[in-house]
């Protein structure tokens, strides 16, 4: 009997420990998820960073407000109509009653005296309403609201539009840096087979020491080189992910690369180019803006008509007994106001003045606007014919200049081309490499630009 306690103590530890067991494999398992979940790669195309990033940036989302304060201002304005009604209240003790003079033959007195007339407690409880019935300003302060939405979201979209370039800019990037690792990772390998043919032959004695130790400092810079460009690889991708606003610590692949990526040609020009662009269509706007200001400046000058009304509870008693009926009295009125301005007019006439001549301002920033976008857009048109042009040609070199590498490497290795030989065609390849780069980069950004300048982007 004494001996089962222990047993049973010990079956029951036992089995504490395996639930404690099954809880830290469970709680492991949530962790390993919940990482694997914020590893999970991203794929995105270029238009997919686009969308992502205007999906994921703050300052994308806080540009919304001012569309949402601009719908706001147009519901206010058309408020306007709505009449006011406002209740007040007034309850005045009069601790002293004003003394009135009465004169002789009132109530008949047969000398004038000085009698006090009132209620220590006067108290109002009323209803105040005030009705526009024609007020001329009110409908044009609406269009000006509307207009001023009108605007405010193509200022949005040319924010979105600045916001788009600069992930489009980050995502090039990448893919820039990207063919830059992999032209230097083809330079580490040939650099790699070139210290190998050398260490062959040097054991052979086919090859002087200098050249062997040269072509293995070659090798070694060439690695060097290929470590820095990575790191250049790596900055860029953080650079895209701050952009587009994703974790530092998530991982992203580009789907787009330079063979496949794709964007408006130059022949594909629309016919509204230059209505298309943002800053045409905001000065549209606020040349429209403009003329509804002065059509309301000029309304200032139209007398406004208001119905009024009022009712109100009137309490006099000397007591605050409000509860007693017969000392509460009705009073109520009703009535029309005109209202004419006189000596508003003067002012009004000077900020009728400031309208119109911002009104031809306006018509000049145009003029100079629309030669703005058109010399851009010819420009933009030139810039990527010439790049697309260059990129050709370079990718045709650099093709061939590879094709000859691999000829002379192979006279190396049969011994008729010396190592220095092949060092110079080796700066060869780098300078036609380099030029590629060069090519494609511009080739890109040029793509990017002529989207821009043609309001696509």
């Amino acid at each position: 009997m004494y001996r089962a306690f222990p047993e049973r103590r010990h079956w029951i530890n036992l089995k504490q420990l395996k639930m404690k067991r099954l809880i830290l494999l469970a709680c492991l398992g949530v962790t390993v998820s919940v990482h694997a979940q914020t590893r999970t790669p991203i794929t995105l195309s270029l238009r997919q960073a686009i969308d992502t990033g205007l999906k994921n940036r703050y300052d994308v989302q806080a540009d919304q407000y001012n569309i949402r304060m601009a719908e706001n201002d147009i519901s206010k304005s058309k408020k306007a109509w709505i009449p006011d009604v406002h209740a007040e209240g007034n309850i005045q003790y009069n601790t002293q009653i004003q003394p009135t003079y009465v004169p002789k033959g009132f109530i008949g007195l047969t000398e004038p005296e000085m009698l006090a007339f009132g209620a220590k407690n006067a108290t109002v409880f009323g209803l105040t309403l005030d009705q526009p019935v024609f007020k001329p300003g009110i409908r044009t302060d609406v269009k000006i609201a509307k207009a001023s939405l009108a605007l405010q979201k193509e200022e949005v979209h040319g924010n979105d539009i600045d916001i788009k370039n600069a992930i489009a800019t980050a995502y090039l990037d990448v893919l820039l840096k990207d063919l830059q690792y992999r032209i230097t990772l083809d330079d580490e390998h040939r650099f790699k087979a070139y210290e190998e043919l050398a260490a062959g032959k040097y054991k052979d004695g086919a090859l002087i020491e200098n050249d062997y130790l040269r072509a293995k400092l070659d090798y070694d810079n060439a690695r060097v080189k290929a470590a820095t460009v990575r790191q250049n690889d790596e900055l860029s991708r953080a650079y895209l992910k701050y952009k587009i606003n994703i974790p530092p610590s998530g991982k992203i692949i580009l789907s787009d690369s330079i063979e496949n990526i794709t964007f408006r040609g130059a022949a594909e020009l629309p016919d509204h180019a230059i209505a298309n662009r943002t800053e045409i269509k905001q000065l549209k706007l606020q040349q429209r803006k403009n003329t509804l200001q002065i059509d309301r400046a000029r309304q200032n000058a139209l007398p406004s008509v208001s119905l009024f009304g009022y009712y109100a509870q009137m309490f006099q008693n000397e007591t605050f007994h409000y509860n007693d009926s017969k000392w509460w009295a009705p009073h109520s009125y009703v009535g029309l106001k005109f209202t004419i301005p006189i000596t508003g007019n003067f002012t009004n006439k000077n900020n009728i003045r400031e309208f119109e001549l911002k009104g031809r301002q306006m018509r000049m920033n145009m003029r100079q606007e629309v030669a703005d976008v058109s010399y851009q857009i010819e420009q933009a048109t030139t810039d990527l014919q010439n790049a697309l042009q260059n990129m050709q040609s370079t990718k045709t070199n650099y093709a061939l200049s590879k094709k000859i590498y691999k000829n002379q490497q192979q006279q190396f290795a049969l011994g008729v081309f010396r190592y220095s030989d092949l060092l110079d065609t080796e700066k060869s390849l780098s300078n036609a490499e380099q030029n590629y780069i060069k090519a494609v980069y511009d080739y890109l950004i040029a793509q990017l630009q002529y989207e821009k300048a043609v309001g696509e982007l």
